[in-house]
């Protein structure tokens, strides 16, 4: 992406005498992009750094949605969110065409902090502040309407299944072992029997951040959180992912309900996991760690799960 094209693109936001710094390239490539005015934003060009990674999240049509939810989310909470921003004519989606090739581009304001480390949760209180965030942002999704969530990425049973087609194609080309593979089968599978008996309601499922973790919350030098990278949002089940018993206390308060089977969030869990793997599977920055990483999560984890063990505390 040359340097004139970027300019382009941040003109059209009115941003004046832009100064573009590249971040990296994953599931969108990023740069930060600093305004003559002292303002300070998040570029994105949605275009995947292998094809195997695209889906409805980078369509127009999705990502539209993604824009009008991050909007409506900072105009209606008290959570901190990156707003998109909208050009001058007041589209929230450049679109650049170059070399036979459409990608789609969204800017937004830059948030300042850090990822969100495990020493950072060691007190309760960050634990409870967390889960009551968690629950304000479903609070807000509960009341959200668009008529393009059909756009946007579902996690629900046949995501799931997906995931197994997925990670069968680790094996072949050495990155997992036939029998971790064959565990990660059953274990999707033990999920996803015990997803079919839970009751579908809007307290168990609706719409969700979908890729919620510490990669993907900030906390800046006043010790306030945000959660960022909306990607994955859309379609889900309604249960927390990390935090233990205060993110889970102050979530469900929130709520005014009583905490749901830990089977049920470990087995959620396990497939944010199983997600992340499948997601960056022909990623090749990350295929040593999963090659390093895929047995100890079998053995560690998903073995114990299918033992009918409680593995809530061993992540």
């Amino acid at each position: 992406m040359t340097a004139d094209v970027l300019h382009v693109i941040a003109r059209s936001y009115g941003i004046q005498q832009p100064v573009i710094t590249y971040i990296r390239h994953s599931e969108n490539r990023t740069y930060r992009v600093d305004g003559a005015d002292g303002g300070s934003y998040l570029l994105r060009i949605h275009q995947p750094v292998k094809d195997s990674m695209a889906g409805p999240q980078h369509t127009f049509e999705g990502l539209l949605v993604e824009l009008d939810m991050l909007e409506q989310l900072a105009k209606g909470s008290s959570l901190l969110v990156q707003a998109p921003l909208r050009q001058t004519d007041g589209e929230l989606i450049f679109v650049l065409k170059q070399g036979g090739e459409t990608l789609n581009c969204s800017m937004l304001t830059w948030l300042e902090g850090r990822d969100i480390q495990r020493e950072d949760t060691a007190a309760p209180e960050m634990a409870q502040k967390l889960g009551t965030q968690v629950a304000k942002l479903h609070a807000f999704f509960k009341g959200y309407k668009y008529a393009g969530l059909k756009y946007r990425p579902s996690q629900d049973l046949s995501y799931n299944e997906r995931l197994v087609q997925t990670i069968k194609r680790g094996a072949p080309v050495g990155l997992f072992a036939n029998g971790d593979v064959l565990i990660l089968e059953e274990t999707i599978q033990l999920v996803n029997s015990r997803l079919r008996w839970l009751e579908i309601t809007e307290d168990t499922w609706g719409l969700i951040h979908g890729d919620l973790g510490m990669g993907n919350t900030l906390i800046n030098d006043e010790g306030e959180t945000s959660f960022i990278d909306f990607g994955f949002f859309g379609p889900g089940y309604y249960f927390p992912s990390s935090h233990r018993n205060v993110f889970l206390d102050s979530y469900y308060e929130y709520f005014g309900m009583e905490p749901y089977d830990l089977q049920l969030v470990e087995g959620l869990m396990l497939i944010a996991i199983i997600g992340f793997y499948a997601f960056e599977l022909e990623n090749e920055a990350y295929q040593d760690w999963m090659r390093e990483r895929m047995h100890k999560l079998c053995r560690d984890l998903c073995r114990p799960y299918l033992a009918g063990e409680r593995i809530f505390y061993k992540f």
